[in-house]
């Protein structure tokens, strides 16, 4: 394309040096004039012409850098601070990026995105969190509970005013990232247990079922907060709790041994520390014994773990909540303040069966639930 443009350059001087010689040279010369003069117009004209060419070069040019200046001052960035590897927790994050490049934000072309994973370690996503603020980000994804409170309180704490969307937030009153003070805006998707709707699951599924297991991190608010109110409902159905806590994911071998015997289930909900160790709790309950062909059946939260070896869950498509996420994502950054967008809780609720472990237990399925929409993993 350049060499072609060139050519045509160097034809058109070419012809403006012919035409000058044909037209100027033999009245010159028959004037008598020197041929000084006749070189002096002739090097007038090619200056004029290279010197439009070059204006015209530099406007190109300049109109390139604009264009590419507004491409970069179009792109967003985001920072996501993500607990723990949680298989929910990754099906979030892959529905945001669906969500957000559906809604027109695309990794690499007009999006930036930063991702730090914590690993679990609580003090990490407090470093994670002031990283991300101090990163300019349009806006911060908070993906669990301490994630989001990382977050919110290291934005509150630098009085950065950077909007913050957080996700798969159990209880977002009890973990205080209710949006309040404008100044400091948040929202986003919560994925509360049903509770009502669990409880109707495992009475159909176990109807002996009289004492029930609960594992937990007691210093995650999410967690304390759906077990007590689990608690109060048991109790009116006189079935007995027993918990066990656990501080990090190299306890809860010892925790769900302690409950050996004791329990005829174990549930646990979608608490990072637990579910971050679920292979060593299916290890454990799996064990067959004289009595049982799997000494415990595992209840949850999250209907991804049944794939793992849980009996059953009852909760949301984490996919679904991370799209749900995005689009909230997308609003924030098409300008919308995050306070005045409320939290909201996915629709669709879904309770997942392991047909094979289902009946190695020797156990009904039921054929439908009146809170959820039943599913069978074969």
């Amino acid at each position: 394309m350049g060499t072609t443009s060139n050519q045509s350059r160097i034809k058109s001087r070419t012809n403006i040096i012919q035409g000058l010689s044909s037209s100027l040279l033999p009245p010159l010369f028959s004037c008598r004039l020197s041929f000084s003069l006749f070189l002096a117009v002739l090097s007038l004209c090619l200056y004029s012409s290279t010197s439009l060419y070059s204006s015209r070069l530099f406007a190109s040019e300049l109109s390139s850098k604009t264009s590419e200046t507004s491409k970069v001052s179009n792109t967003k960035t985001i920072g996501i601070s993500q607990i723990v590897e949680h298989p929910a927790l990754h099906a979030v994050r892959e529905g945001i990026m669906e969500a957000l490049k559906e809604n027109g934000y695309e990794e690499g072309k007009n999006l930036t995105v930063l991702y730090e994973n914590a690993q679990g370690n609580i003090s990490v996503s407090t470093q994670i969190a002031t990283k991300l603020i101090s990163e300019s980000i349009d806006v911060g994804v908070a993906i669990s509970t301490p994630s989001a409170q990382t977050l919110f309180y290291a934005a509150k704490r630098g009085n950065h005013h950077i909007p913050i969307v957080f996700t798969a937030v159990s209880d977002p009153i009890a973990a205080k990232l209710e949006p309040g003070d404008s100044a400091y805006p948040i929202t986003g998707v919560t994925d509360s247990p049903n509770l009502e709707a669990l409880l109707e699951v495992m009475a159909k599924m176990l109807p002996n079922l009289k004492t029930l297991g609960l594992m937990y991190n007691s210093a995650e608010v999410n967690s304390v907060s759906t077990i007590t109110q689990l608690k109060k409902m048991l109790q009116a159905r006189g079935i007995k709790a027993v918990e066990v806590t656990v501080n990090s994911s190299s306890d809860v071998a010892q925790a769900t041994q302690s409950l050996i015997g004791k329990v005829d289930a174990l549930y646990f909900p979608q608490d990072n520390t637990v579910v971050s160790a679920l292979e060593t709790i299916v290890n454990i309950a799996q064990q067959s014994s004289p009595r049982l062909p799997v000494i415990l059946p595992i209840f949850a939260s999250d209907p991804v773990l049944v794939k793992k070896g849980v009996l059953a869950a009852v909760g949301f498509d984490y996919k679904d909540v991370g799209i749900e996420t995005g689009k909230i994502i997308a609003r924030v950054l098409n300008g919308e303040e995050a306070n005045k967008i409320p939290i909201t809780t996915p629709k669709h609720l879904k309770s997942l069966i392991n047909v094979p472990l289902a009946k190695k237990l020797g156990l009904t399925i039921p054929k439908e639930f009146k809170h959820s929409e039943i599913q069978l993993l074969e």
